[in-house]
């Protein structure tokens, strides 16, 4: 791999990824410019969920499930102070003011991820904020049997709207603990 002294003074072709094939010369001179050009041909439209919660400078973003790198391409752009992608809700979550999961398809999943949420959302800095994105067949009675629950579990301001198609998307906030004096 060549220092950054010398790559003022080396060409394109002699400039070799390491993590590639020896005869593939790679294009891109950094791994920023390469996660840039990946940002830029993200494909999903996931920003809409962050959208949705107002996520902002000031944010800590965890995504749940579904595809996560384009949510985290999408905060990163963003510019929220941190995002974190798990296949699967964490029973130990670090601390987040937003928490998305952009594709939810069962009443168990949805109740897993707001028990996580629930956590991270209570170490946050200020007040949290949870999406979740139901897909599949029968969305409005899981979003009835959801607000319900996020309602129980102490989430305000639980809102339901329909985005593309016969997918729902549930919003919720919750405020952060205030610590004791």
């Amino acid at each position: 791999m060549l220092v950054s002294t010398d790559v003022t003074k080396a060409s394109k072709a002699d400039i070799v990824d390491d993590h590639s094939s020896l005869d593939t010369t790679m294009t891109l001179l950094s791994r920023p410019a390469r996660i840039h050009h990946i940002m830029s041909q993200s494909s999903e439209d996931d920003g809409g969920l962050l959208d949705e919660v107002g996520a902002s400078t000031d944010d800590r973003v965890l995504v749940v499930g579904g595809t996560t790198a384009d949510l985290l391409c999408a905060s990163v752009r963003r510019g929220c102070r941190s995002a974190m992608g798990v296949a699967k809700a964490p029973a130990h979550p670090e601390a987040a003011e937003v928490v998305v999961a952009p594709r939810v398809c069962s009443l168990e999943q949805a109740e897993e991820i707001a028990f996580c949420a629930r956590k991270a959302l209570l170490h946050g800095a200020h007040e949290g904020r949870l999406a979740m994105r139901l897909l599949g067949v029968g969305t409005v009675r899981l979003a009835r049997s959801l607000v319900a629950r996020l309602n129980a579990l102490g989430y305000a301001c639980v809102r339901l709207r329909r985005a593309k198609g016969h997918t729902l998307v549930v919003t919720g906030r919750f405020a952060a603990a205030v610590p004791s004096a």
